[in-house]
């Protein structure tokens, strides 16, 4: 068994051979073909749903007792009931593109990380999902279908996903399936990142960081506490609430938000040399941050054990040398979108504030005269509505951060996940623009 952390092997198999293909080589890609879209008799289906069942019952035996119950495969959203794999299969029998597959090996050491069904379905979920987006595939259009097989002293995966239906135009406008085959070399590095930082044993340590930090300034901006502080905070959390605009999306990560940016960092920079409980919980995010950044260059530094190619398990773990690549450590956003979300976590618990406060503000357009009755009575309903909407987000906030520390305990790729959908959101518009 190979000492290296994880080896990972994804190949695909073409609709069709180019017209120059051999009759011989024809008949190898037929008999391929059936296997791998679940028509023929023998089929990877069959391999996956049986071979782990038959194999897993000593030392797993709970999962696998398990997996007896179900269909014995899963994906990303859990395990895969037997309807739904029917429907899987007769998409997968009508598509005329590639089928990827492939296999995720785990040295002896991890296995145990993956040793429940739980755990492995986590793993996937992790994973797949930004693998899918970082290759370019419309991750709403992907089948995935995986299976937990134990047939020696470790755990591995084996996978197989394809598209859909066809989402492409093709020259002569009609829709097709993805053409190019071959997976981008930074979503590989990417998957390598993610699976070996998935497995590091310090992985919660960075969230749980996190989650404390963003809970502590969440405590620090309760409006009890921001409206008493010094006049200076409270005059720029004001100042900005007035000059928020009134439409469009005010989230720390839109468009429109642009020009708040450094406003709303310096109004947290301020709140964070204010208060000491959060100062210092802050800190420790920036501490944990640093030793992820370890990681990802200790990870980059060894090579990492992949092929595209039609070569074993066995061979990949018995020879791990041959098939030895190397991490491009400029592809890797890892830290990056850790320290981006971060950053925006910290602003919107700002924008809130801002928010609450902006309605409640009077912003009379009118000239009054000094010790006119009308102007002195919209300020005193201004400031009541300002301690009334200040006073129901204090009694919310005690709520609202515990849930949060119950979301995020110690999952470290759930920032991921949160990007991706951003991402995605911003690619479906982007399509849909063009259509229009």
């Amino acid at each position: 068994m190979s000492s290296q952390p994880v080896i990972f092997n994804i190949q695909y198999t073409p609709y069709s051979l180019p017209r120059s293909a051999t009759s011989m080589e024809r008949a190898a890609h037929a008999e391929k073909r059936s296997f791998y879209d679940m028509t023929g008799e023998k089929n990877i289906y069959e391999y996956m749903n049986t071979e782990g069942k038959r194999t897993g019952k000593s030392l797993f035996k709970s999962m696998f007792e398990y997996l007896q119950k179900n269909t014995g495969v899963f994906n990303d959203e859990g395990m895969i009931p037997e309807q739904e794999v029917s429907e899987m299969k007769a998409r997968l029998k009508a598509n005329k593109g590639n089928i990827y597959h492939g296999f995720i090996s785990l040295a002896e050491e991890d296995s145990y990380k993956i040793d429940t069904p739980e755990k492995c379905i986590e793993f996937v979920k992790r994973t797949f999902p930004n693998f899918f987006r970082d290759a370019r595939f419309h991750k709403d259009n992907i089948d995935l279908m995986c299976a937990l097989h134990k047939d020696r002293s470790h755990l591995h995966i084996h996978f197989v996903f394809w598209e859909k239906e066809p989402k492409y135009k093709g020259k002569d406008g009609t829709l097709t399936y993805r053409r190019y085959a071959q997976i981008d070399k930074k979503a590989i590095d990417n998957m390598f990142v993610r699976m070996e930082l998935y497995l590091d044993d310090r992985r919660g340590k960075l969230y749980k960081s996190r989650t404390e930090a963003v809970k502590d300034l969440k405590e620090m901006l309760r409006p009890s506490k921001v409206m008493n502080t010094t006049q200076e905070i409270r005059k720029e959390i004001i100042a900005l609430a007035k000059d928020l605009p009134k439409g469009g999306r005010l989230s720390y990560g839109s468009e429109n938000m642009k020009p708040y940016r450094d406003r709303i960092d310096r109004i947290v920079q301020m709140l964070l040399r204010y208060d000491r409980r959060a100062r210092q919980a802050d800190k420790r995010f920036w501490i944990a941050l640093e030793q992820r950044k370890e990681s990802v260059k200790k990870i980059c530094s060894n090579p990492a054990v992949y092929s595209q190619k039609n070569v074993s398990m066995e061979k990949m773990e018995r020879e791990p040398q041959t098939f030895q690549r190397q991490i491009a450590e400029g592809n890797i956003r890892v830290i990056e979108q850790i320290e981006e979300d971060y950053r925006r976590r910290q602003g919107n618990l700002v924008l809130n504030l801002a928010k609450y406060i902006k309605p409640q503000l009077y912003e009379g357009k009118k000239r009054y005269s000094p010790n006119d009755t009308g102007l002195k009575k919209s300020l005193g309903i201004s400031r009541r509505n300002i301690n009334a909407a200040c006073k129901k987000l204090f009694l919310s906030f005690g709520t609202e951060c515990e849930e949060q520390s119950r979301s995020f305990s110690h999952r470290l790729e759930e920032i991921e996940e949160e990007i991706a959908r951003e991402r995605e959101k911003r690619e479906r518009k982007k399509r849909e623009d063009y259509k229009n």
